[in-house]
Order: structure tokens, then C-alpha cells, then sequence
């Protein structure tokens, strides 16, 4: 019974330091237009928290997909929601912003339908 308000006690000072680590976290950004996504190789560090911001600068919504990546990383919890099926939606002329760890490995990275992938909507994830 005494373990409880014990372990309760340090849930509550870890959650705290938990929030500010992904606050802390280095923001990259990764464009989206409508025939590439920029940088064509984007370079994460395995196991520390980063934040990726998605900008859609079009008038067309994107999707940027990457479900490998997706699975293997930790999702900050409110951004679980925001990766469905393998990717993330982007609305036009807008940005969205997730928190994540990433796992060491190399992920291909790909727009939202066929056509935008043979013009050049595409990536690679390398995280080391």
C-alpha cells in the first residue's frame, strides 16, 4: 500500500521532464510540394527526440508516407493520432508538426499517389 503514493510521486515529476524533452527536441523542417519532397535525404540521430514539421506549400493537400519509419519510431502521445496508415496528411498551404524518437535504419519515404512519385515525390529517411 505505501508503494503507491510513492510511485505515483515519481509519475508525476517524470511527466514534467518528459514534456520538456520534446520542447527541446531539435524542429526540422521537410517541404512538400506538389512534385518533391525537400530535403531529398533527410538525417535523423537514433534514440533522440526530434520534431518534424511538415509545410505543404500548395494548394493541394499532401500526404507524407513512410510507414516503416512510422512504425519503428516512438510517437510523442498526442501525435499517435496524426500518423494513419504509414503517413501523415498535410492540408494545403499549411504545416503540422510531430514529435518523435526515431529507430537506427534507412526508410523510403514517398508521396501521396503514383503520379507525384514518378515526378520526384520522394525521400530517404536515414537515421544513424
Amino acid at each position: 500500500m505505501r508503494r503507491w503514493p510513492i510511485l505515483l510521486a515519481a509519475l508525476a515529476l517524470a511527466a514534467p521532464a518528459a514534456a520538456q524533452e520534446w520542447r527541446m527536441a531539435p524542429e526540422y523542417d521537410v517541404l512538400l510540394t506538389s512534385f518533391e519532397v525537400q530535403p531529398k535525404v533527410i538525417k535523423l540521430k537514433a534514440n533522440e527526440a526530434v520534431r518534424l514539421r511538415f509545410v505543404n506549400n500548395s494548394e493541394q493537400p499532401h500526404r507524407f508516407s513512410a510507414a516503416d519509419f512510422f512504425r519503428s519510431a516512438a510517437l510523442r502521445g498526442r501525435d499517435r493520432d496524426a500518423v494513419r496508415h504509414g503517413g501523415i496528411d498535410v492540408a494545403p498551404l499549411s504545416d503540422r508538426t510531430i514529435a518523435l524518437v526515431p529507430k537506427a535504419g534507412r526508410y523510403k519515404v514517398s508521396g501521396d499517389n503514383a503520379f507525384r512519385r514518378v515526378l520526384g515525390m520522394t525521400a530517404t529517411i536515414v537515421v544513424e
